[in-house]
């Protein structure tokens, strides 16, 4: 089977793009206002919150591309 891009490519894609998206999340996160969910003085918890979604959305938005193209690759 012949591949355009080597697999290689994917990967570092991959970890280079899992960290800029989980920025993007996070930083777009920080919007929503859920602060009166929490006790006062709870800032810490809602960070790390925010944090724990932001990778797991992180992971699934760029594992989500990365297949897509993956995919691509191969069908060529």
């Amino acid at each position: 089977m012949l591949v355009i891009v080597s697999p290689s490519v994917f990967f570092i894609s991959r970890i280079i793009l899992f960290f800029i998206a989980t920025m993007f999340i996070f930083k777009a996160m920080q919007a929503i206002d859920i602060a009166r969910i929490f006790r006062k003085n709870s800032a810490d918890q809602i960070r790390f919150l925010f944090m724990a979604i932001s990778v797991i959305l992180g992971y699934l938005f760029v594992d989500a591309i990365v297949s897509l193209f993956e995919n691509l690759n191969n069908l060529f």
